[in-house]
């Protein structure tokens, strides 16, 4: 089930739902928490970089103690199923919720907003800083954190401080956001619905990269912010959205993540779609107003495209309807 696209003149603007992640994969789907553990021994899963470990136990069949690698390459045993989990990143904070471990979420940022559920949940922080005293009076036993100037010490500092496991989840890759679900889901308590939701992202990719396999490559220009110009580039999961969506990027030479950008060079490039976040208050018709603008392709044939960047731009499940809709635009005849 797909919002409708409304029409803003003179531009379109597409709404990229969500209703694959808790509401699409979010709301929607409530994978059920299964058994990864064998009831004679341990098994051992390791999907990009992240190695889950499981050892017979625990009350719902989910082996414990539980090894896991986070995105630091730390390893971590978690001895028992935790019950107070708190997220410090909104796209965790979403896995959670479809992998069925939304009732065991007491602290989220600031910043989250979906699952609805979300609303009536204690505050821990901001993207960055954490509360310490409001995670030791939710009884917190763990902990995500995200963000890439989270390192090791401070990884190992909120442990002590917290007296939680910190598990530190921050892909890069769009493989490494796909991975992200068994890691979440493992170190949750809900094994099988992590490694459920990510086999399900994967089939979802692997679709869209065959409807539109030998379809002509537009080119794209995603803007991620406007002041000053920045966009993104190989090793950003944004851009392996892009590419898998049909799209060629126009910074795909930057071999940056998220490089800043002249204007000029994009009036040089003229690409045929020019993609902007809602959230960041910029419409079309502002684009279309910048100096030099009035020429690119992509504002004289209404291609400037308004995206949901809650789904594109942060690395949870609702990222490949994001890309399927992206899909669908720029090759609608392929769908």
């Amino acid at each position: 089930m797909r919002e409708s696209r409304e029409s803003q003149k003179p531009f379109r603007v597409i709404s990229i739902r969500a209703v694959f992640y808790a509401a699409i994969m979010l709301a929607a789907m409530s994978l059920s928490s299964a058994c990864a553990g064998s009831p004679s021994g341990e098994g051992t899963e390791s999907t990009n970089g992240a190695e889950t470990t499981m050892a017979s136990g625990g009350s719902d069949g989910a082996g414990y103690p539980v090894e896991i690698t986070d995105s630091l390459g730390r390893e971590i045993t978690i001895d028992s199923e935790p019950e107070n989990i708190a997220s410090m990143a909104p796209s965790v904070t979403e896995t959670l919720f479809e992998v069925g471990a939304g009732e065991k979420v007491v602290g989220v940022t600031t910043a989250d907003a979906y699952p609805e559920e979300v609303a009536d949940i204690a505050k821990i922080g901001d993207f960055q800083q954490v509360n310490i005293e409001r995670l030791l009076e939710l009884d917190t036993d763990l902990l995500f954190h995200s963000y890439d100037s989270t390192t090791r010490d401070v990884a190992e500092d909120l442990e002590e401080r917290t007296n939680a496991d910190v598990v530190v989840v921050n892909p890069q890759t769009l493989d490494e956001v796909v991975a992200s679900m068994e890691l979440v889901g493992s170190a949750a308590g809900e094994p099988e619905a992590g490694r459920e939701l990510e086999e399900e992202l994967r089939s979802d990719l692997e679709e869209i990269s065959a409807a539109v396999e030998g379809e002509p490559e537009p080119t794209v220009f995603y803007e991620v912010f406007n002041d000053p110009l920045q966009t993104v580039g190989p090793g950003s999961f944004v851009h392996d959205g892009l590419e898998v969506a049909g799209a060629e990027n126009i910074a795909a030479d930057t071999n940056e993540g998220y490089p800043t950008y002249s204007a000029e060079t994009v009036i040089e490039r003229d690409p045929e779609y020019y993609l902007i976040g809602e959230s960041v208050g910029i419409t079309p018709e502002d684009v279309a107003e910048r100096p030099g603008y009035s020429s690119l392709t992509a504002v004289e044939e209404n291609n400037v495209v308004a995206v949901d960047d809650a789904s594109l731009s942060r690395p949870g499940p609702r990222i490949t309807e994001a890309i399927r809709e992206i899909a669908e635009e720029m090759h609608p005849e392929a769908f």
